[in-house]
């Protein structure tokens, strides 16, 4: 309410002012001073004549001239404007006013936020934090599903062997292999309740032995049985996942999905643009991320945002394979050296994603440069140190060519 009656007074004043403007009284006209200077041009020429100076026909020539030209000072006279009366100046201010008001409603109606009380930044930290404590428990979230899923058994064969295995668990409940694989089987048929449960018997075994896939596939799970609502039970699986591997880019990705949720776009921002920088391109969260981050930086007024552009490395063109057909075992293999060595001055210079450095790696390796690969497999290894997952492309490429 506060808002529009300062826009209501704001429209207001600008009308006063423009009614004002409209109708005050046009300013006396000043006096030309081109005409006075004509004057005592007269003046002067009847002085220089007197004292013999000039001659009587070049008084009257110059005196001929000055008066042309005040005749023409008094074609080109200014008038003064003429005043509005002052019922047309309100008619004319009520209208501005009317017009001000409805396009700025407009404007406000279509990009602002109607409705939504303007409270300053540590009063929504408090209450996004209030909203954070007191959100809906795992058991809250599946009670307002309209109906229990029903359990999916596929046909024939397929079925028989989930049956079985289904049986086989029952019988077994400390089967680690057969309670890991029946909670992936189950998750695929979209038994997800099923697997929840399967799952959770699995960290149950485990016990102090489980990994951060462990508790990540459980939180994964968690979130998925409740359509993509970070739960507190799906927190605390994340935070043990991460307690583990604090560079569990799923993990990250995940909890960054829960501060967004509880209106902490700000803390969300920060984690995903962290995983843009240092996760492999191919991960299955980074174009989770990539269609969301936007969003999220208006939401958190991060207004420089500019979301990474992937840079791709361009394959040979056809007009490359034609050239490389036709060339000799020892022209194409320095070909094949050229292009090598450009993609690693790139990366020196400029960087690239894990895969490119693995690219790199094993060029290098069919070349029978070892030691060059070896080098690159080092220099990448300090470029992404902190990420599990780039490093396991890097050491798996460095393991096809015998570093490892």
């Amino acid at each position: 309410m506060i808002f529009w009656v300062i826009t209501f007074l704001i429209c207001a004043l600008i009308s006063i002012f423009f009614y004002r403007t409209i109708t005050q009284e046009a300013p006396d006209i000043v006096p030309n001073s081109d005409l006075e200077v004509y004057k005592d041009q007269l003046v002067n020429i009847e002085k220089e004549l007197s004292r013999g100076i000039i001659a009587i026909d070049e008084a009257e020539r110059i005196k001929a001239e000055v008066s042309r030209r005040i005749l023409e000072l008094d074609k080109r006279k200014e008038f003064a404007l003429k005043k509005e009366t002052k019922v047309l100046g309100l008619i004319l201010s009520t209208i501005f006013f009317l017009i001000l008001i409805a396009v700025g409603s407009f404007i406000y109606q279509e990009f602002g936020a109607p409705g939504y009380e303007n409270i300053s930044q540590s009063q929504r930290i408090k209450e996004a934090y209030e909203q954070y404590k007191g959100r809906s428990t795992q058991d809250q979230l599946l009670q307002l599903r309209s109906s229990k899923k029903t359990l999916i058994t596929p046909e024939g064969e397929q079925g028989d062997l989930v049956k079985k295995l289904r049986k086989l668990v029952d019988e077994r409940p400390t089967d680690l292999e057969g309670l890991k694989l029946l909670a992936s089987i189950e998750a695929k048929l979209g038994n997800i309740d099923e697997a929840v449960k399967f799952q959770r018997q699995v960290l149950q075994v485990l016990g102090d032995n489980a990994s951060d896939s462990d508790f990540l596939n459980y939180a994964v799970l968690l979130i998925t049985q409740v359509d993509g609502v970070v739960s507190p039970e799906a927190e605390g699986a994340l935070a043990e996942a991460l307690r583990l591997n604090p560079q569990n880019g799923a993990a990250n990705y995940h909890v960054g999905l829960m501060y967004a949720q509880n209106d902490r776009p700000d803390r969300a921002l920060r984690l995903w643009k962290q995983l843009l920088k240092t996760d492999n391109m191919e991960a299955p969260w980074i174009p989770l991320i990539r269609d969301d981050i936007e969003r999220l930086a208006v939401l958190a007024g991060d207004t420089k945002f500019e979301l990474p552009s992937i840079e791709l490395t361009p394959g040979p063109t056809a007009e490359d394979v034609d050239n490389a057909a036709q060339m000799s075992n020892e022209e194409r293999q320095e070909m094949i050296r050229g292009m090598v060595s450009r993609l690693s001055e790139r990366l020196s210079t400029d960087g690239g994603s894990p895969n490119e450095w693995a690219r790199l790696i094993n060029a290098l390796g069919v070349l029978g440069e070892i030691q060059s690969a070896r080098s690159a497999w080092k220099q990448a290894k300090n470029i992404f140190t902190e990420s599990p997952s780039s490093l396991e492309i890097l050491n798996t490429a460095a393991q096809n060519i015998g570093l490892k």
